[in-house]
């Protein structure tokens, strides 16, 4: 039988008490998983007005339980385990990613390799939604999955939109982590990469995430302008040969685009 809480029942404090404590932590978790960059104490503390000793108390709690993680090169902290796992599966019933579906289907056509639409989430781009290729050898990525923002096409697309210092915070707290020959991990030389990638409209994964392997994509923008999602296509670098790129760049360009109208329009 559940028990009816008295103002004066000590016990009714620790309940209020609780509900608080709760209250916070899921404030604290919505900040840091909105947030685009990795945040410090301070930040936490000054956006929401908290002191910092109950953040880093409810930021010991909240990455016991895998909602937050804690980047080592910076202190700052981002979205966890746990928040990932809760945000993919949502992710994957959005909206964008049932009407992406024509698109990534035309694209396909177009192209003959491996459609996908891929969001932002942390410091990794998540893959919505994907179309494979007719073809016997094709590309496949599981949805859901994540790919690092620096080694990838689709990850380039969203940080070639970052403001300068968003850009700076998040390679501060990457570890730009080699994956083949190709990989880029010179921050210098990747900001090189992603003013091509601005100029250009889209971006290349040049065999820099998998040997063998070649992806463009290019930003879709919603009402703001902001780019809130990426379309692309994988396909064996024996296929998509330097000859190709310009029109495979262009089918891509245009089904990013389409597609961007298409989300506008009510």
């Amino acid at each position: 039988m559940a028990k009816i809480l008295e103002p004066n029942d000590p016990t009714s404090i620790d309940a209020a008490g609780s509900v608080r404590a709760v209250e916070r932590a899921l404030q604290l978790v919505e900040l840091i998983a909105k947030s685009r960059i990795p945040l410090s104490i301070t930040d936490l503390s000054k956006l929401l007005e908290f002191a910092p000793s109950t953040i880093h108390r409810l930021l010991q709690t909240l990455m016991a339980q895998g909602f937050v993680l804690q980047y080592p090169q910076t202190k700052r902290y981002g979205v966890g385990r746990t928040i990932s796992e809760i945000g993919r599966a949502l992710l994957l019933r959005h909206d964008l990613s049932s009407r992406a579906k024509p698109f990534l289907e035309a694209l396909v056509e177009a192209t003959g390799e491996t459609a996908n639409l891929a969001s932002l989430y942390g410091l990794s781009a998540i893959y919505l939604n994907q179309v494979e290729s007719p073809s016997m050898v094709r590309i496949h990525h599981a949805l859901g999955s994540a790919t690092p923002l620096h080694a990838s096409a689709m990850g380039k697309v969203f940080l070639a939109d970052f403001s300068p210092q968003m850009l700076t915070d998040a390679l501060e707290n990457s570890s730009l982590e080699r994956f083949t020959e190709q990989t880029i991990t010179n921050v210098v030389k990747l900001e090189r990469d992603l003013n091509k990638t601005r100029k250009r409209g889209y971006a290349i994964d040049d065999e820099e995430l998998e040997s063998g392997v070649r992806c463009l994509a290019a930003p879709v923008r919603g009402s703001s302008g902001l780019v809130i999602s990426a379309v692309g296509i994988s396909g064996p670098s024996s296929r998509m040969t330097d000859e190709r790129l310009p029109d495979l760049a262009a089918q891509v360009l245009e089904a990013a685009t389409r597609l961007s109208k298409g989300i506008r329009e009510p």
